[in-house]
């Protein structure tokens, strides 16, 4: 229980890990200097139209300095001067002011009050993979500590939905090198060991679903029938079977079994859920993967109007759905958008989001580079001074050496630094 509620402590605040330059590193990053200026693929906002690191982490270092002898920071300008850049390029920006000027950019970021600012600039900081591992320890916290009114399970199932096998890893190693604690414990904590849902959630962190491309019609038909007989067709429900299913199948081969039973029983398999489940949080999340099957775009698009309808607008899941998403399926997800609610994904946030730079960033995501206009954004906070305020009240350290707040510990390893030229490698132009 200690380690879920280490996001509330400070214990650990004191830990420092830090990365070691070695001949070997230095002679890696001044052959990375001689080659990682290139064209930068999107609209310039503010910036060079050439992406060099050197340069754009040495401009944001010297605004970090004027934050931090101010004892503020500014999430204004951070989120609107990471806004032009690429996912690869805010990671590799990020990682090279730490390494380079001992600025520890995520920490400080965290030390802020709880805001959408604040999850915002974070997950602009990260890659998405770590974007769904937060979010996924917070709403575990936030259930743990009963501080929401709703069930998180939908969300939690949200988040693991959309990954591969590959990325289901990459997800359980994220979570134990953050939170020093398998994830599947803490949703055994939180959600209880025999609790359906948390059965169904280390299922699908089993990372053992078929990929294979197709699906066979004759093996649809018997799965299918297998899950009359542990639903409709027995007294009582084998719950097992259809967590088994679920979460092994491919999701061409699961649509192609929803479509034999309802073609077999004469109903689809979202109203035998309903029937047969007895929970309504259960049933919810069930039919929430047959409508992912179906179409995740959809779902997506879905996920993000009961986000925008929301009193008040569910700002973590914009901000999962809309940044997590942007160099995966974001134009599927925005096209689907526009077909079942007749407008599109950017107008409705140009109407509903009331916080000015969130809305900016999002249009520029969804619309791949089109500022808004003056009208709808008269002030634009770029080349302000940073020593006039904040979004929200509080103060930085200003040693930026302090372990990140709220336990959120992160590795400083060979390998962290590894991954870091790693990352400039797969940027080389050809």
């Amino acid at each position: 229980m200690s380690n879920l509620l280490h996001r509330v402590s400070h214990h650990d605040i004191k830990k420092v890990a830090t990365l070691v330059k070695s001949k070997t590193y230095s002679h890696d990053l001044t052959k990375l200097d001689r080659r990682l200026t290139r064209q930068s693929t999107i609209p310039s906002f503010g910036h060079a139209a050439e992406f060099d690191y050197k340069r754009d982490t040495k401009y944001l270092c010297k605004k970090l300095k004027h934050c931090i002898a101010a004892h503020t920071l500014d999430l204004d300008f951070i989120l609107h001067f990471l806004s032009s850049y690429t996912c690869e390029q805010r990671i590799i920006l990020v990682r090279d002011l730490e390494f380079e000027y001992e600025y520890k950019l995520i920490d400080m970021v965290l030390e802020r009050p709880e805001s959408p600012m604040r999850s915002c600039t974070l997950a602009m900081l990260v890659e998405p993979i770590e974007l769904y591992v937060r979010d996924f320890r917070d709403l575990l916290t936030l259930k743990q500590l009963k501080q929401t009114n709703y069930d998180i399970a939908r969300k939690l199932v949200e988040i693991l939905l959309p990954l591969d096998n590959e990325d289901i890893q990459k997800f359980k190693e994220t979570y134990e090198n953050l939170f020093e604690s398998p994830v599947q414990n803490d949703i055994d904590i939180v959600e209880g060991i025999e609790n359906l849902i948390a059965n169904l959630l280390k299922q699908l962190l089993q990372g053992k679903r078929y990929e294979e491309c197709g699906h066979s019609t004759t093996v649809a038909k018997n799965i299918a029938k297998k899950l009359y007989e542990a639903g409709e067709g027995t007294p009582g429900i084998d719950y097992d079977t259809f967590i088994k299913i679920f979460t092994r199948d491919t999701f061409a081969q699961l649509s192609a079994i929803f479509d034999a039973y309802e073609d077999k029983y004469g109903r689809p398999i979202q109203d035998a859920i309903e029937r047969e489940f007895h929970g309504k949080i259960e049933t919810e999340c069930f039919q929430d993967i047959v409508e992912y099957v179906r179409s995740p775009s959809i779902y997506h698009a879905k996920i993000l109007r009961q986000a925008l309808d929301k009193t008040p607008i569910d700002y973590l899941t914009l901000i999962r759905t809309i940044i997590g998403h942007q160099d995966k399926d974001l134009h599927e997800i925005c096209l689907e958008y526009s077909k079942v609610y007749d407008e599109t994904l950017d107008q409705t946030i140009k109407n509903r989001i009331d916080i000015m730079e969130i809305k900016r960033l999002f249009v520029l995501i969804i619309t791949d580079g089109h500022d808004i206009t003056t009208s709808e954004f008269d002030q634009v906070r770029f080349d302000q001074s940073h020593s006039t305020g904040s979004t929200s009240p509080g103060t930085v350290s200003t040693t930026t050496s302090t372990a990140n707040a709220n336990g959120m510990k992160r590795n400083r390893s060979q390998e962290a630094f590894d991954k870091f030229v790693n990352v400039f490698k797969t940027m080389r132009p050809h």
